[in-house]
């Protein structure tokens, strides 16, 4: 499979621009960068045209809309490439050093899967439903995803993966939610995601003034706005539970806790694993 891998990033993000090229070159990876959605430069009414202001999990915050575009922007770059795969980062990550031996050669790849997390989300207690018959590849897992994992700063995905997505539009939800929410997203149930773990990418590479160019930050939503909110994220648990409870009774899922190493593999087993790699 032809893999293209791409960096979304703000053109004026200047000092994230730079410490990802750190990144990528420590990482042994090159990237295609892609123009982020600029907050400050689109109005309103354009984020409106693509974007609906409430969706499935709630409120869908301007900054959120910017990001999610960024990523429609980086789906549709990849469908016009004659690449079969796509990588996609978020321009304020930690790449693992093993990363490049993943992607020589990419025969590992989970039969039926069109989406692959590659990230650890950094909470020391949230904890994702994975099934209990993993692939281990390279030392690491690779298991289907069954439940709500947020986080899109490292992915990759097929073609048709990336023409599923595309098709939401007009999109309700933040990227992460539409990519790892089965609750609520059609494409986080139909494209089979798998979690690699430990994980390979990790959030948090950010320069410290430029921590929140997306324009994330926001004010949480108020009075019956929120009451809403919380009602639909509460019915969307609720329908979601006896599945839950049944995988986990039955011994098909597990709840694991991802977490982010840099290395997997001893120096010896690297060095074989080089060495197998096609040249």
């Amino acid at each position: 499979m032809k893999l293209a891998t791409y960096m979304i990033s703000l053109d004026r993000a200047t000092g994230r621009h730079a410490a990802m090229q750190v990144a990528l070159r420590d990482a042994g990876l090159e990237v295609e960068f892609v123009s982020a959605v600029d907050l400050a430069e689109t109005s309103e009414a354009e984020l409106l045209q693509q974007c609906k202001s409430f969706g499935p999990w709630g409120v869908f915050a301007h900054g959120n809309m910017a990001c999610t575009l960024s990523h429609a922007k980086v789906w549709e770059q990849f469908l016009a490439s004659d690449a079969d795969v796509a990588l996609i980062f978020e321009d304020d990550v930690f790449i693992s050093t093993e990363l490049r031996q993943w992607i020589a050669d990419l025969s590992w790849w989970p039969q039926g899967c069109d989406l692959l997390s590659l990230e650890f989300w950094r909470s020391e207690t949230m904890k994702v439903m994975l099934g209990t018959k993993p692939y281990r590849h390279l030392r690491r897992d690779v298991a289907p995803m069954l439940s709500r994992y947020p986080g899109a700063a490292g992915y990759m995905l097929t073609r048709r993966g990336a023409e599923v997505l595309l098709a939401q539009a007009p999109f309700d939800q933040t990227v992460d939610s539409l990519l790892f929410n089965p609750m609520v997203s059609g494409p986080a149930r139909s494209l089979k995601p798998h979690q690699i773990t430990p994980a390979l990418v990790t959030q948090g590479n950010t320069p410290p003034d430029e921590g929140t160019f997306l324009g994330h930050a926001q004010r949480k939503p108020q009075g019956a706005l929120y009451r809403k909110q919380k009602r639909l994220r509460g019915m969307a648990e609720l329908r979601a539970l006896p599945l839950h409870l049944l995988r986990l009774i039955s011994g098909r899922a597990r709840l694991v806790r991802v977490i982010y190493a840099d290395r997997a593999l001893t120096d010896d087993s690297a060095a074989r694993a080089a060495e197998a790699q096609p040249v």
